[in-house]
């Protein structure tokens, strides 16, 4: 891992680390001190205006209400059917894993196309992606409804299928299955506070274990992203799937697709041609 020296801005709330590599490449990665939980639920009236608040306080709502539901049809389903728990750890890993490269995909798509003023979707899923790149630290300013909002909006695109439509009570499947979209979600919901906290100077201390476990997203991991032209390590769960997504290609050979789709944003750089010293990175995790 990396080397990390951090110096803390005068007025104790903003900190700048620098990074350096295995390789002797240094990064800067801007980091911000941990708010106050009053001002991480709510804001402390510190948090920049939404048009969007509305929604985003409905999803985190609906997706509390979804979660539990699905949560007791799925425990219902799988007490009734002691064996089937000896597949409660793999689904959950497999849900962990899944959430990882869902936050890739989803990062990806909004630094590559799009544009910040398409309606709705700009403001709400391109735009945040596109000026944290102008701001790192702005992520470490959102209170828990900006922070989650959109993560549970698109939760919602699989919890409320899942709770409709599996018959979770009548099959072991479908308990396994609405089990695993209901951690998917969840793991999902984590991304946003997961990249929240490797932008922290001083992340909670049960962060900063979980990430000195690699259960979370580093701080030095996820600043390789922010190395211009940001175009490797988008998966900000845990950060385990950008070694071998970047060592893949993964993303740059999508683009080959995407590209005949939709339009690319005006601030992405095009895909360059591959070549020996386009190679990916180095596939440690900082």
């Amino acid at each position: 891992m990396g080397r990390v020296a951090r110096s803390e801005a005068s007025d104790g709330a903003i900190g700048l680390g620098k990074i350096l590599d295995p390789k002797g490449v240094t990064a800067t990665a801007e980091v911000g001190l941990r708010p106050s939980l009053g001002e991480w639920l709510f804001g402390g009236g510190r948090r920049y205006p939404s048009r969007y608040r509305i929604v985003e306080v409905l999803s985190v709502v609906a997706f509390a209400s979804f979660a539990w539901l699905l949560a007791d049809e799925a425990i219902a389903g799988l007490s009734t059917r002691p064996a089937f728990a000896l597949w409660v750890p793999p689904v959950a890993l497999a849900a962990f894993v899944a959430s990882d490269f869902v936050s890739g995909f989803v990062h990806w798509l909004a630094d590559t196309y799009c544009h910040a003023d398409t309606p709705f979707v700009g403001p709400k899923f391109v735009a945040p992606f596109r000026e944290h790149h102008d701001d790192p630290l702005a992520i470490t300013r959102h209170d828990f409804i900006e922070a989650n909002g959109d993560n549970c909006c698109i939760s919602l695109l699989v919890l409320v299928p899942a709770y409709l439509w599996f018959p979770m009570r009548e099959h072991a499947w479908a308990a396994l299955a609405g089990l695993w979209v209901l951690l998917l979600a969840m793991s999902v919901l984590l991304t946003s506070m997961a990249h929240g906290w490797a932008h922290m100077a001083e992340p909670p201390r049960l962060v900063a274990r979980l990430q000195r476990m690699g259960l979370l997203l580093t701080r030095e991991h996820h600043a390789k992203h922010h190395v211009a032209p940001h175009r490797t390590h988008y998966c900000i769960t845990t950060g385990w799937l950008n070694p071998l997504l970047d060592r893949l290609r993964f993303f740059l050979r999508l683009e080959r697709v995407f590209d005949l789709l939709m339009p690319r944003a005006d601030a992405a750089p095009a895909r360059a041609p591959a070549s020996k010293s386009d190679a990916a990175p180095p596939s440690g995790r900082g």
